[in-house]
């Protein structure tokens, strides 16, 4: 018994030390990407500083769209590591954080279901190697940690109703109110709660409901989530769960997608292991009676897909949750494949085959994207077609071997390889090359000084972040602005904006992505009319 603690203890160990050694690379290192990561970035630095714990705000005015567990978590990191400075680092320590639980918990749930410590740990390292799920885990938003606290939820669930022991029951509903104080009670309750009902009445154990009705823990529950709402006030109140929870789901006309939207892209994102969804199927045909084993990931797989499929809103990230449950039922497969290797040679030879063109494809693209937005012939381009290069050979020696088991364990060796390469190598020197916004920021930061800096056309969240100041979303229309001022544009706009402002005059033109950022400066007149509102926060 002490021997399978300590393996147990180990695996978790490694598995930590995998999992931070893929998303921890260069984690500060990166500017921020998605639009989302500055805006919780912003809201936390005005936390910080002007004491907005309750309401978010963000370029001064109010942001009810989430629930501000994120925004506290990024201020508590930027204040326990950053020493009150918000930065790329301190915003994402969240998501690492919760990125290396969420793989220990898929671990111990993984281990309780299908009672192998080597099947466990394929679970949590597969989950681990999976692209959109460490590629999440380096973004400052809210997926993350809403996965982490919903997999908990799963887990105490799972060993409430196996137990029968009311910690558990406690634990489930203090991860459900925190999954709900992160993005919601749509997602936070609503997406576990079919969850557990659909798997309890496939089971034919409705009556287990008696026993997670448990008031006192729904009652700790209220306690953790009623306390934002109400301080919130009617009219924030009404904007929080009409507009961003019910009607997000009900109807987006602008943001349309169709139903299979999600069936091309979960396979694209579970790379490189979709490559063993063959396996998951003949598997799961040829081994029906064991399929108990997986009932809960199974259920937890197929509610969170059709709910997001039937959604008008469609993201990658939205199905996030049902990662978890993905690397479970691959584990069971491979599992079942290794016991039943003479009825399933076919279909392993098909996984890993499939296995190597996913790879190459991944590697390959790599190594385009570095050729075309990386100087050819630097050190950098030539070591990225180098290690292309080698992982090809890698993974075409891994489609000849007979031995299965070795066949898998090359199959992971390049998973970690891959991960490793795009959080290590290709992210940090895409960012320095395409992505980033920091540098034409903190010059326009430099110049502007205590001017007051408008934006004609759209506003971006890292303009606001980076500038550290707010940017005025409209110009008075009547001769401008009193005093010096600039004015951020496109270069789209900018035969527009000297229609209006013909005395305006371009300070420095800045290339980014496929696009030219322009700085403005003009001398201007009072004026209140307003011309547009062009905020879009």
């Amino acid at each position: 018994m002490e021997s399978k603690a300590k393996t147990r203890y180990l695996a978790v160990l490694v598995l930590v030390v995998i999992s931070v050694g893929i998303i921890a690379p260069n984690l500060g290192q990166v500017s921020f990407w998605d639009p989302d990561e500055a805006r919780y970035a912003e809201c936390a630095r005005n936390a910080i500083k002007h004491g907005h714990w309750i309401i978010p705000y963000y370029n001064g005015h109010p942001r009810i769209v989430k629930p501000p567990l994120m925004v506290w978590l990024v201020s508590i990191s930027s204040l326990v590591v950053g020493k009150g400075e918000v930065s790329e680092l301190t915003s994402r320590l969240p998501s690492l954080l919760a990125g290396v639980g969420t793989v220990v918990v898929t671990f111990l749930l993984a281990l309780s279901m299908l009672t192998s410590e080597t099947l466990a740990f394929l679970a949590a390292f597969i989950l681990s190697t999976t692209f959109l799920f460490y590629k999440q885990a380096r973004f400052a938003i809210t997926d993350m940690v809403l996965l982490s606290f919903i997999t908990l939820a799963c887990y105490a669930f799972y060993k409430a109703i196996t137990k029968e022991q009311r910690v558990y029951v406690w634990l489930m509903y203090t991860a459900l109110a925190l999954a709900t104080m992160d993005k919601g009670p749509a997602v936070g309750l609503v997406l576990p709660g079919l969850i557990f009902l659909v798997y309890l009445w496939s089971q034919g154990s409705l009556e287990k409901l008696k026993f997670l009705f448990y008031p006192p823990a729904i009652l700790l529950y209220l306690v953790i989530v009623l306390p934002w709402p109400l301080l919130l006030g009617k009219k924030y109140l009404k904007k929080f769960l009409w507009e961003n929870n019910i009607l997000r789901f009900a109807g987006n006309p602008s943001w349309r997608t169709p139903f299979w939207f999600y069936m091309v892209n979960f396979p694209t994102h579970f790379t490189p292991w979709m490559a063993f969804l063959p396996m998951v199927a003949v598997a799961m045909k040829k081994a029906r009676e064991d399929l108990g084993e997986i009932a809960l990931p199974l259920a937890w797989f197929a509610v969170t897909f059709v709910i997001f499929s039937v959604s008008d809103t469609k993201r990658s990230s939205y199905i996030l949750p049902l990662y978890p449950a993905a690397a479970i039922i691959t584990a069971w497969a491979i599992g079942k494949g290794l016991e039943m290797k003479k009825e399933l040679t076919g279909a392993w030879r098909l996984s890993l085959g499939f296995f190597v063109g996913v790879t190459m494809v991944y590697a390959l693209g790599l190594v385009v994207m570095f050729c075309r937005y990386v100087p050819l012939f630097t050190p950098t381009a030539t070591a990225a077609l180098g290690l292309a290069l080698i992982m090809a050979t890698f993974i075409a020696f891994t489609a000849k071997l007979k031995n299965f088991q070795e066949g898998l364990l090359l199959a992971g060796a390049s998973a970690l390889v891959l991960a490793l390469g795009y959080t290590a190598f290709y992210q940090p020197l895409f960012d320095r090359y395409y992505r980033s916004p920091k540098p034409y920021c903190l010059d326009i930061k430099a110049r502007v000084g205590t001017c007051p800096l408008y934006h004609y056309g759209s506003i971006r969240a890292h303009d606001i972040f980076y500038t550290a100041k707010g940017v005025i979303p409209s110009l008075p229309r009547d001769g401008g602005p009193q005093g010096t001022f600039f004015v951020m544009t496109r270069a789209k706009k900018l035969e527009s904006l000297r229609k209006l402002y013909p005395y305006l005059r371009v300070v420095k033109r800045y290339p980014f992505r496929d696009r030219e950022i322009i700085l403005m400066k003009g001398e201007g007149k009072k004026g209140e009319e307003t011309l547009r509102d062009n905020s879009h926060l």
